[in-house]
């Protein structure tokens, strides 16, 4: 009967150290902002599509993993976005905490945004078919949690994690806090934009397999 923002707020109290992960944007394209702040309907846009409704981080997601993040600034995920940063405001409130975004990898606590799919690619782990409640999905799933188990002690039974894609998902966000925690995410080379825009974080492919 606890809110999510109040559990999590339980979660961080009296920790010294902590990395909060939202799958979920954070934020938008910078060039969408100051484009649509001048725009009048009927007049063109000048600006190339890809630059409007896409953040650097999703481009350089899809370069370095061969994966296209959902565009925050044109698909539905806006929404959902739009509801990761009023939970982070509950969370905030709730902890009575700032919760800042954390730009040093292994060296600070706050909140990052992750992407499971960019997460399971650092790992080599397709992350096709793995979604909804299908056989193959759950299959899949079965798959994934086989390869990723190693990684982390829980306990969440393993059969749950398989019949719930939702579930198993936070638990590659959980692993994508730790390797941020273990500073082993690529930083962005533009932290003025990525501060902006936001910032998915990922550790490379070659990276350590395990801890």
């Amino acid at each position: 009967g606890e809110s999510a923002a109040a559990t999590i707020a339980g979660w961080l109290t009296g920790s010294r150290n902590y990395v909060l992960a939202f799958d979920a944007p954070l934020g938008w394209p910078a060039a969408l902002g100051v484009t649509l702040a001048s725009h009048r309907a009927g007049a063109s846009i000048d600006v190339d599509a890809d630059r409007l409704f896409s953040r650097e981080t999703d481009r350089f997601v899809r370069t370095a993993l061969g994966k296209r993040p959902l565009e925050v600034g044109a698909d539905r995920i806006a929404r959902t976005a739009r509801a990761a940063l009023d939970l982070l405001g509950e969370i905030r409130a709730a902890a009575g905490l700032p919760l800042p975004l954390a730009w040093k990898a292994g060296k600070a606590s706050g909140v990052i945004e992750v992407y499971p799919a960019a997460t399971l690619l650092s790992r080599d782990i397709s992350p096709a078919g793995y979604k909804g409640d299908t056989r193959p999905a759950r299959t899949a799933r079965a798959s994934m949690l086989e390869r990723l188990r190693p990684e982390f002690r829980t306990s969440i039974s393993a059969d749950l994690l398989v019949e719930d894609d939702d579930i198993l998902d936070a638990v590659v966000c959980m692993l994508a806090a730790a390797d941020f925690a273990r500073g082993d995410a690529i930083a962005p080379e533009d932290r003025t934009r990525a501060r902006r825009e936001g910032w998915i974080w990922f550790r490379g492919r070659a990276q350590r397999k395990l801890f």
